[in-house]
């Protein structure tokens, strides 16, 4: 009893902390993922609005096929934008605009707390709070929250999605259903439009679907839903004649060729998220890993990494490689050692470690592995590979669409609260080196 009030206090004083430092991290202009302050990702994000709101939709959205990118430049669609014209009344100025999308992010960690309310319907509520500011320990949430950047619209609209199809596939109510259905469906299209790599949250919610119980006129109506949320999006791929706008498409490479070296920096990312809530599960750790090399069919898939070890081995080019992006291993790698080989020894041995992470987590649960594979084909698709692409977005699907057994206590919370804590400190320390 002492013990779980000691606990308690604990969880409140994170729960303060956590919520403090984003209002703090706002007012002393934070900067930890690198790409915040008005002369970062801010001045492309500024121009693109300008032009929206300078212009007819039409005439706007006809930019964003523009080679030159003078006037947009984004590998997203432009419904952000869209978005702010019709919605934010706070774009005036930069102060303002970027106030509103600060304002704007904190639906995330309420959102966040009512999914976990939804799925974790025994767990106490304090912990499920605890868990939900979280998301205020992302450097990337953060710093999208305090410069007005687009990624936090996608992570809202995610959370709205897992919210509204749990309701809709629990609710009885037959008139009812339909306007959830229309929601669910209409919400899931819309994580699209806010970030190409959220289209795994329709095709999901569509499977659930198609799968649940209802009845057959509700899932015929899906599918009539989904054909019509997609047409927007295939005009821009007409228009585009790619899956981005025009000038990041070139920029990028996207469909150019595949990057298979980007399998092991995402393995890595990955990993790093799901390490800590390993510890979540029923089974001890040891106990997962018993199991986990009793299983011969986990064999054949270390077997895998064995092959895409040999492809680095013989086809990679680590040393001509440009030092963008792909994640905290490859950062520390090149903080920690000076010899090219020596990095490459210890990002290898990450690549394998995280394979292990991921296999282990996974549990040989179908639909977690599809999800990570849709992950890791993203990842071969895209040049640069940043972590921002996966951070909270993978602690977020953790607690929502995976199909994780998880049990949540007051021990394990506060265990992934530190985790990510000193993660956070990690970063921003990272960045002030780098960028003072």
């Amino acid at each position: 009893m002492i013990k779980n009030i000691y606990y308690k206090y604990i969880a409140y004083l994170f729960i303060i902390s956590s919520i403090s430092s984003y209002f703090l991290g706002f007012l002393y202009g934070e900067n930890s993922a690198g790409a915040g302050t008005f002369t970062g990702d801010f001045v492309f994000l500024w121009r693109n609005l300008q032009t929206f709101i300078n212009n007819d939709l039409g005439v706007a959205i006809g930019f964003t096929t523009n080679l030159d990118a003078e006037n947009f430049q984004s590998s997203r669609t432009p419904l952000v934008y869209i978005f702010h014209k019709l919605f934010n009344p706070f774009t005036e100025n930069k102060v303002s605009f970027v106030r509103s999308v600060f304002i704007f992010s904190l639906l995330a960690p309420i959102l966040f707390y009512l999914c976990l309310k939804q799925k974790f319907k025994k767990t106490e509520n304090l912990i499920l709070i605890l868990i939900s500011c979280t998301i205020f320990l992302s450097p990337y949430f953060r710093t999208s929250a305090f410069w007005g950047l687009e990624e936090n619209f996608g992570i809202i609209f995610l959370l709205l999605s897992f919210f509204f199809l749990n309701k809709f596939l629990s609710n009885e109510n037959k008139q009812i259903n339909y306007y959830l259905l229309f929601l669910t469906t209409f919400l899931s299209s819309v994580c699209l439009y806010f970030d190409q790599k959220l289209a795994i949250i329709p095709l999901i919610c569509f499977l659930q679907i198609y799968f649940s119980n209802k009845s057959a006129k509700l899932k015929i109506l899906s599918i009539l839903f989904y054909l019509v949320f997609s047409l927007p999006y295939m005009y821009l791929i007409t228009i585009w004649g790619n899956i981005i706008p025009v000038a990041d498409a070139s920029s990028r490479g996207i469909g150019d060729q595949l990057y298979f070296s980007h399998l092991g920096y995402a393995s890595t990312i990955i990993a790093f998220y799901l390490l800590p809530i390993i510890f979540c599960k029923k089974d001890s750790v040891l106990d997962l890993l018993k199991n986990f090399f009793k299983s011969k069919k986990n064999y054949y898939l270390i077997y895998i990494f064995i092959v895409y070890f040999l492809y680095l081995l013989f086809f990679y080019e680590y040393e001509s490689e440009v030092k963008l992006g792909k994640g905290f291993i490859h950062k520390t790698a090149i903080l920690l050692f000076d010899e090219i080989f020596t990095q490459k020894i210890f990002i290898y041995i990450c690549f394998f470690i995280s394979w292990l992470v991921i296999l282990i987590y996974l549990e040989n649960n179908l639909k977690n592995y599809l999800i990570i594979f849709y992950f890791f084909f993203i990842s071969i698709i895209i040049w640069p590979i940043f972590q921002e692409y996966f951070d909270p977005l993978i602690i977020l699907m953790v607690f929502t669409f995976f199909n994780s057994k998880l049990i949540l206590n007051y021990k394990n919370s506060i265990f992934i609260f530190i985790y990510l804590t000193i993660f956070l400190i990690s970063v921003n320390t990272y960045y002030y080196n780098l960028l003072n």
